[in-house]
């Protein structure tokens, strides 16, 4: 009667190797992360998750002697309620690839799980930014109330498109979404987002007197903490336009919802594959206050 081999069986230095693989993102992989606060005290079981949105700013007054009309700024809340799904993804470790690995002395090969872990950071990065329409899901660029800014033609009044303006109208349209956001009592935008290629309209000359681009004259005013840009706002405007966020990023405006942060689950065997499942709960965007987002579109 034949043995039972245990050379192709999964170790754990196997598995500590595809654990480091899956905990140690790359930071550009996590845009969403590197902006906004992440909201991890609401349990992984939670199917929902419910808060409060500003419709409006909520005013106080001064009350005269003896007066009890106290304003009540719940007046401006309405209570919304987020859904909480599992982003999953899986890879295939054969016995084959585990012999080999044994052969040579070493852990397995990891890229496998190093793809896994970007197709999560991936889908994690659109719902937050763009949502999902399939699950009724908003992100960011719709959400409900945001400002939204149709961007004016350009001199000759022919486009609205940044690759047919100059640095001076582009930088003028960056400015009045800024100022959108600015002038609301207590908030500050502090991040420009853009796709990845009108960042590149950013390199624009804004000044033939300086010779400054258009990214080097905002960096000077000071004007945002952080410039950056991601490829999930493409198309995000109205009927397909493309768009910039000019945003305040902090908590009491928008949070991102991680209710169970990226886990690997124990490993599924059929022959000859031994089946790893990834797995993230995520609620997407929680805006509570979306008139500190300004989405800039016909761009």
């Amino acid at each position: 009667m034949s043995q039972f081999r245990e050379d192709a069986l999964l170790t754990p230095r196997d598995l500590e190797a595809v654990d480091k693989k899956i905990y140690e993102p790359k930071k550009e992989e996590l845009k969403a992360r590197t902006i906004f606060n992440v909201k991890t005290d609401v349990p992984a079981g939670a199917e929902t998750y419910s808060y409060d949105v500003m419709t409006r700013s909520g005013a106080a007054k001064i009350l005269a002697p003896g007066a009890t009309d106290i304003p009540l700024v719940d007046a401006d809340l309405t209570r919304h309620t987020a859904h909480i799904y599992s982003i999953a993804a899986a890879f295939n470790l054969s016995v084959q690839e585990i012999r080999n690995a044994q052969m040579a002395r070493r852990p397995v090969e990891v890229t496998k799980a190093d793809t896994a872990r970007k197709a999560i950071a991936e889908k994690e990065n659109k719902l937050v930014w763009m949502g999902d329409k399939d699950h009724n899901i908003l992100g960011v660029v719709n959400a409900v109330g945001i400002q939204v800014l149709a961007v004016p033609n350009n001199a000759g009044g022919t486009s609205t498109k940044w690759k047919d303006k100059t640095g001076v109208e582009i930088v003028e349209d960056i400015k009045k979404a800024k100022n959108l956001v600015n002038k609301l009592p207590g908030h500050i935008a502090d991040t420009l987002l853009v796709s990845a290629d009108q960042f590149e309209h950013l390199e624009k000359v804004y000044n033939q007197h300086t010779m400054q681009t258009c990214l080097q004259y905002i960096q000077s005013q000071n004007w945002f903490k952080r410039i950056d840009y991601t490829s999930d706002i493409v198309g995000q405007g109205t009927a397909g336009a493309d768009c910039f966020l000019a945003f305040d990023s902090s908590p009491d405006v928008v949070e991102m919802l991680v209710s169970m942060d990226i886990t690997r689950h124990p490993h599924e065997y059929k022959f000859p594959n031994y089946k790893i499942p990834l797995e993230e709960r995520c609620g997407g965007a929680i805006v509570r206050y979306p008139m500190a987002i300004v989405r800039g579109e016909g761009i």
